[in-house]
């Protein structure tokens, strides 16, 4: 019982540890996606002036 328990203590540590990762890849392309498109915008808005 004992091993079986560590295993799954392992185990539910790797998939706390892949999700956070997960999260934390989704959040920073977002950020770098909505900070490009803020760029372009910029660099429009400057190609018009």
């Amino acid at each position: 019982m004992n091993g079986v328990a560590w295993t799954m203590l392992i185990l539910a540590a790797m998939i706390g540890a892949f999700l956070f990762a997960a999260i934390g890849v989704v959040l920073l392309v977002l950020l770098l996606a909505s900070v490009s498109n803020r760029l372009t915008r910029n660099d429009e808005e400057h190609r018009d002036s």
